[in-house]
């Protein structure tokens, strides 16, 4: 059968320009149709197929319903704007809600924090804790620091002491104390052998808080009547060494130093202190005290013992605490006179002499301590912290012990699971609940039988 010549077109689009891609099979250039030829060459078959929009155009979809479409696309795109806002708008409310709600369980939780927190937020400077048991027999734990407003600067922080119940967390007393300024320089507070609570700011500043009002009172010169050598005023106080009694350190505004005794009332000076020890006592009876013997660089492989020694003293006079540990006496009032040959003593016949000793014992023989101290002692009840091993990884226990027979009643260590790290200790209360440590940042209860009740960290909580 006779062949006719025709020009190949796409039947598509018309197009006269083709691509060979197979016998027969062609793609036209201009569309991409692909199509073929029968056999006969009177019928030519076609297939087409939509190619997805272009990779290098993402707008092409959106501009083709805009055009087609403008009323409906203005609506959707309003629409999914106002759900978009609207989703954060929630988000914000709840969120600021949610936050509300924690700022208030923070306030009742830690009232400490939440009392000032009602005013508006601050800044704190948190100095220490301390411990000490109320006139009604109540656990406290004194907070004490510097805070200021948050758009302000520290030069214009005030000194703060708060007063919580250290079994309940209740807010017992806030206290500004408004001639403090800045951050505190030095602080110390300790607790007198007659229950007196005493605190000193920046060496300078003395205050005394009532154990049965807790309220807190700054002592100046002019609070001693008795005395006008302080009636000049204070240019430094310290408190006194511990094994020198319950006492301040004194320097006046005129430069004079003085050894003052408050509650028996005796004011010494450099050189009348040196006989102090050695002065008839109006009312003396025997105290009883524990101390942990040291290690002497004579005998540094000496055993440290737990002492109960046994001293002729009165109340809020001065004393003299004894050193114990292995050393050489060469006889005379001092160390440094010296006799051939020495003796080993355990404790210097010079310092049973000005201590007014009666006589000691090892409490608990045998027992074997690292970095020993003592916290609490009374009549029946000695608490101790120590090391049980040289290792310096060692984990911290805390010991109760019968102060009669030394008796181990119980022991809290660091290694129990789920216990917080026992630090140092700033002060001890006990009550009918059992004890209340507070370290420097963390305050400890605990119960009569040796359990960790709580621990709460008073450092992050009113930080915040």
């Amino acid at each position: 059968m006779p062949k006719h010549i025709k020009a190949l077109k796409c039947p598509q689009c018309g197009s006269t320009r083709a691509t060979l891609i197979r016998e027969d099979h062609y793609r036209c250039d201009s569309c991409s149709t692909e199509f073929f030829l029968d056999s006969d060459d009177i019928t030519i078959h076609h297939k087409y197929e939509t190619l997805p929009s272009r990779t290098d155009d993402p707008l092409a979809l959106f501009r083709k319903q805009m055009t087609e479409h403008p009323k409906r696309s203005v609506a959707i795109i309003l629409g999914t704007l106002f759900a978009f806002f609207f989703i954060i708008f929630l988000g914000n409310y709840f969120s600021s809600r949610s936050m509300d709600r924690v700022a208030e369980r923070i306030a009742k939780d830690t009232p400490a924090y939440g009392a000032a927190a009602h005013r508006e937020r601050m800044s704190y400077d948190l100095k220490s804790l301390f411990a000490f048991t109320s006139a009604s027999g109540r656990p406290v734990v004194m907070i004490y620091g510097t805070w200021h407003p948050m758009r302000s600067s520290w030069k214009e922080a005030k000194g703060f002491v708060l007063l919580v119940d250290g079994e309940t967390n209740k807010l017992l007393k806030e206290i500004e104390i408004p001639d403090i300024k800045g951050r505190f320089d030095f602080s110390d507070v300790c607790q007198f052998e007659d229950g007196q609570v005493y605190l000193i700011i920046n060496k300078k500043h003395l205050y005394h808080i009532d154990r049965s009002s807790l309220e807190i009172k700054e002592l100046h010169g002019e609070d001693f009547p008795n005395h006008s050598q302080l009636h000049d005023g204070f240019a430094r106080i310290e408190f006194a060494y511990r094994d020198e009694g319950d006492g301040f350190k004194i320097m006046t505004n005129l430069g004079k130093n003085y050894l003052f005794y408050p509650l028996a009332g005796k004011l010494y000076t450099e050189d009348s202190k040196r006989n102090a020890y050695t002065e008839k006592l109006p009312s003396p009876k025997v105290y009883t005290r524990f101390a942990f013997s040291t290690s002497n660089f004579e005998y540094e492989d000496q055993q440290i013992q737990l002492v109960r020694y046994r001293t002729l003293d009165q109340m809020g006079y001065p004393r003299f605490s004894p050193t114990f540990g292995w050393q050489k006496d060469y006889g005379g009032s001092g160390v440094f006179t010296e006799r051939s040959p020495f003796r080993k003593v355990f404790v210097l016949p010079y310092h049973m002499q000005i201590s007014r000793m009666q006589g000691y014992e090892d409490l608990t023989p045998g027992a074997y301590y690292f970095s020993p101290e003592v916290l609490y002692y009374s009549e029946d009840r000695v608490l101790i912290s120590f090391l049980p091993t040289a290792a310096p990884d060692a984990s911290r226990s805390i010991q109760c012990l019968d102060a009669q027979t030394g008796k181990l009643l119980w022991t809290l260590s660091d290694d129990e699971e789920g216990k917080e790290k026992l630090g140092r200790v700033q002060g001890v209360s006990r009550f009918a609940g059992g004890y209340l440590l507070a370290g420097y940042n963390t305050v400890w209860l605990i119960s009569n039988a040796g359990k960790l009740v709580s621990s709460t960290n008073y450092g992050e909580l009113i930080k915040g």
